[in-house]
């Protein structure tokens, strides 16, 4: 089910349904969803509108949630969300996900800007996630605290790839030449590994709370059980702006990463 990610705010997208979340006091959104025949829906715990009932298509009605959310933002908000909605943690300790509702922080339990973010005026919780306006989002307490997650994001995925960086692997991965070219597996491209493909292909990477261990493609070679691959592990701060790209990116859209079903027959690694 596709996501539309309005930082605070959030739609579900299939083929006849849209379900939308959304925190407390958000009474525009409401309205709007009321008035395109939205109802309440209590096993999802949100709303949810069908475009057909609202006499509308799926993009009309996402983007009359956008006007609403607009509409209730401060003076240049549409130009913050466009030069920092693309932003991405590279980590699972954290996100930082900035929309037209405004921005959701997600940091780990007991970490220090709990306690901040408490005092920002009409930030709400939702799990280990703040739920922060747009009004609110441009206070000098929330620069300080993206910061800090920018940073402690940094370090926490750095730290697990920083001793890689150096070293290559070998291996066939089963699939066809069109599969390959899908999951990035072309030469000077990057592509993306679990940590499942890992553990056979390298099983001396220690598995860490990051989305993804990125390649650089060094070769390939078709062949009838495969393509056989050469794959290099990127400099530490190269390896961080891949997986933030990746992660940016909607989930529909990213690069596939190579996963267990990959890792089958012999691979070997070396140090270039």
């Amino acid at each position: 089910m596709p996501t539309v990610d309005f930082g605070t705010v959030r739609a579900f997208v299939d083929d006849t349904r849209i379900d939308v979340f959304f925190p407390r006091g958000y009474d525009g959104v409401k309205n709007a969803l009321k008035e395109m025949k939205g109802r309440w829906n209590p096993e999802r715990r949100c709303w949810s509108v069908n475009p057909k009932f609202a006499r509308m298509d799926a993009d009309q009605v996402l983007g009359r949630i956008g006007d609403v959310l607009l509409r209730n933002a401060p003076d240049n908000w549409e130009r913050a969300v466009s030069r920092f909605g693309g932003f991405a943690c590279a980590s699972r300790k954290y996100e930082i996900r900035v929309g037209l509702g405004g921005i959701r922080i997600r940091i780990p339990d007991g970490h220090p800007s709990h306690y901040v973010l408490k005092q920002v005026q009409g930030g709400q919780k939702e799990g280990e996630a703040w739920l922060i306006p747009s009004m609110s989002a441009s206070s000098p307490t929330i620069g300080a605290v993206l910061e800090r997650v920018v940073s402690e994001d940094m370090d926490c995925f750095i730290s697990y790839v920083e001793h890689l960086e150096g070293r290559t692997i070998r291996g066939t991965v089963p699939v066809q030449p069109g599969e390959a070219d899908a999951l990035g597996l072309v030469p000077d491209r990057i592509a993306y590994a679990d940590h499942a493909f890992l553990k056979v292909a390298d099983p001396q990477v220690k598995n860490g709370p990051v989305h993804a261990w990125p390649f650089r493609v060094m070769s390939r070679e078709d062949g009838e059980e495969g393509v056989e691959v050469r794959l290099a592990y990127l400099p530490p701060e190269n390896a961080y702006k891949a997986v933030r790209h990746r992660q940016a990116q909607p989930e529909e859209r990213r690069l596939p990463l190579l996963d267990l079903t990959h890792a089958t027959g012999k691979w070997v690694y070396k140090r270039l």
